[in-house]
């Protein structure tokens, strides 16, 4: 059985968790890269809470569509390349800070549960989409704020704590 391709980031372009391991890295490429990655995460954030602001009666079906087909591949993407670049850079330079093998840990399970999230968005957005009046408008209003409200935190967690990290000491 041939192995399945998954794409993480890298210096700012996809590649294949197939290809060879990438070079090292200067502490301000994985640094670079996260700072791009929350700013789409939080354009990201300001897409879905203008769903969530238009509920139930000013829905702009173009933005759901759009919104559905960006969600999943995004927030995976992001957080394979931060679990791929960022994360090992730090525990390569603060193996020897006992916080933060914890802290990464936290960070990946909110990953997951992120993830898990966004399929549920998803699906929900793609629905909103089509006009499917089955869909609840609280609910959906529930669900993106629980979204878009989880990941800002996530966002400025790691602004807070790991990219703070790549600041030199004294």
């Amino acid at each position: 059985m041939k192995p399945m391709k998954k794409t993480t980031y890298e210096e700012g372009r996809i590649r294949s968790r197939l290809d060879p391991p990438p070079r090292p890295m200067p502490v301000t490429e994985p640094f670079a890269w996260l700072a791009r990655a929350h700013e789409e995460q939080l354009a990201l954030c300001h897409c879905l809470e203008e769903i969530a602001d238009s509920l139930p009666a000013e829905i702009d079906r173009q933005k759901c569509v759009y919104a559905a087909k960006v969600l999943e591949p995004m927030i995976r993407e992001m957080h394979s390349g931060e679990e791929s670049l960022v994360f090992p850079w730090i525990e390569r330079t603060f193996r020897s800070d006992p916080t933060i093998g914890a802290t990464l840990e936290r960070l990946k399970y909110e990953h997951c549960e992120d993830e898990c999230f966004a399929e549920e968005l998803t699906e929900m957005l793609e629905r909103l989409g089509a006009a499917d009046e089955s869909v609840n408008a609280e609910t959906a209003g529930y669900m993106l704020r629980g979204f878009f409200t989880s990941l800002r935190r996530h966002v400025a967690f790691e602004q807070e704590c790991l990219r703070g990290t790549a600041v030199p000491a004294g």
